[in-house]
């Protein structure tokens, strides 16, 4: 097997995990394990992998370096499941890594990639959910506007929108080139298609739902100081992750005249702006350049 995903932040996720000899940890998107790998080479006593594409978890079962390891527990699942997984086990540190892998990128029978004519999927589990087709057929209009303006901020959605559903209806839109054509020639470095394909999958997979969903009740298994670390890839990720941290934190983030948010403070921030790559990584990882990482520390309930 060929690996060839870069884990981005490597060593900014092992010192704001708080990773010490021994503890136990959890990678909620294992991908190809780079993560974990550094965890379990460290000499952590355990660490709880998770990933929702079920072929990733299959290849490194196959030839993945710890796969044999007794301190590595590799299950094929959502991070949304996760607590239902671990049954109550407390870890000292969870991380998420809301990155697509280079494997699910380049795989063009994926259709997450416009390189190559694959076909109109985007799910990141293909043994289950809507593929990018099915999920077309189900969505209005003003629905699919709204997608991808709350997922990736694009301007002229209402405009996007009309045209992806026309041509789903008119049956001209068989693959992901097709897709792509739909926004137009590259002109830049960046091809005008890249954003709405981001968001498109985003959508097709739930992503942000997961997110709000998930990182708030994976405090209850975090031990006493434990470290939950998120990497986004995108300002709309970073911004939703920023904002449940803050709530978490004790700290409004609403927009009323008098302050709605409960200011519970279940967490300490360890990030008060976000840890990008170094020059040295972007060097070497050139795909790190839009990585974003925050970190909280769990602190005791007062009563």
């Amino acid at each position: 097997m060929e690996w060839v995903h870069t884990p981005v932040l490597l060593e900014e996720v092992i010192d704001f995990i708080g990773f010490s000899i021994g503890g136990a940890y959890a990678d909620l998107t294992f991908g190809e394990g780079g993560h974990t790998g550094a965890l379990l080479e460290r000499g952590a006593s355990e660490v709880w992998a998770v990933d929702r594409d079920l072929s990733a978890i299959r290849q490194y079962e196959e030839k993945g370096k710890f796969r044999l390891d007794p301190r590595l527990h590799l299950n094929h699942s959502r991070f949304s499941e996760f607590l239902k997984l671990t049954q109550g086990k407390q870890f000292d540190g969870i991380l998420v890594d809301l990155g697509v892998s280079t494997r699910q990128i380049l795989s063009e029978e994926r259709g997450m990639t416009f390189q190559k004519p694959g076909p109109l999927d985007m799910r990141m589990d293909q043994t289950s959910g809507l593929t990018l087709k099915e999920f077309l057929e189900t969505v209005t209009e003003e629905e699919l506007a709204s997608i991808l303006y709350e997922n990736a901020d694009l301007p002229g959605s209402r405009r996007l929108a009309r045209k992806i559903l026309e041509a789903h209806r008119s049956g001209t839109l068989h693959n992901t080139q097709d897709l792509a054509h739909l926004f137009g020639p590259k002109r830049s470095k960046t091809h005008p298609a890249t954003v709405p394909f981001m968001a498109l999958r985003m959508a097709v997979n739930q992503e942000l739902e997961e997110i709000s969903h998930t990182l708030p009740r994976l405090l209850d298994c975090l031990n006493e100081r434990g470290r939950l670390v998120v990497i986004t890839f995108h300002s709309t990720e970073d911004r939703l992750v920023k904002n449940i941290f803050k709530i978490l934190a004790g700290r409004c983030v609403c927009k009323e005249l008098v302050c709605l948010c409960s200011k519970m403070e279940r967490v300490k921030l360890l990030t008060k702006k976000p840890v990008e790559a170094s020059p040295s990584e972007l060097q070497k990882n050139p795909r790190a350049r839009s990585a974003k990482l925050r970190c909280v520390e769990k602190i005791s309930q007062k009563t």
